[in-house]
């Protein structure tokens, strides 16, 4: 059983090598479900409840780094830098996972400065980008993409931590929050 399962395991491992590039770089539209998935119900809510936005990868062989984020008022994004790793079977069908803090752009004072979103909610308004990612609540992310020539389509599911955040370092606080994971979907076009 266990010679079956290593075979199982390195014959994965070298498909996805194999039909993975080297880089790999997409941009596109992303939107994001505001309502919760409580008890294992995906609501999916009016067209209101789904907020706009745009996202953006970058992969290195299985090594991957995201960008998304979403409209929240006229005036206001919020979103996740993410590092994760990727795996992409035949360049069809395209598996991911990554954590990292939560941020936002605000722009209502006039002046456009970053927002630190920490645990519950709590949102600083700072210019010190170090202080935004450091002080951020971290998100775990998991995406699936049917990618067909350049264009992608996929769903995207993300859960904040608990209360973790790089500054803290509480591993208590690292476990993710399942009763506020959010859905989402993208639509990406791939430069190479």
């Amino acid at each position: 059983m266990k010679r079956i399962l290593v075979t199982v395991m390195i014959l994965s491992f070298s498909i996805s090598v194999v039909s993975a590039g080297l880089i790999s770089f997409g941009f596109g539209a992303h939107a994001l479900n505001t309502n919760p998935i409580v008890d294992d119900t995906v609501e999916m809510g009016s067209w209101e409840d789904w907020k706009m936005g745009g996202e953006i990868r970058l992969g290195v062989l299985f090594l991957e780094a995201g960008i998304n984020g979403q409209m929240i008022e006229s005036d206001r994004m919020e979103g996740l830098v993410t590092v994760g790793t990727s795996l992409s079977l035949f360049d069809l069908l395209h598996l991911g996972v990554g954590a990292g803090p939560a941020f936002g752009i605000d722009n209502s004072g006039g002046e456009i400065g970053w927002l630190q979103i920490g645990a519950n909610g709590n949102e600083q308004y700072t210019n010190d980008l170090g202080e935004v990612i450091n002080g951020g609540l971290i998100h775990y992310r998991a995406h699936g993409d049917l990618k067909i020539g350049r264009i992608s389509f996929g769903f995207t599911y993300q859960v904040p931590s608990k209360g973790y955040t790089l500054d803290n370092n509480d591993v208590l606080e690292i476990g993710p929050d399942w009763d506020e994971g959010r859905i989402g979907t993208s639509l990406l076009f791939w430069l190479f």
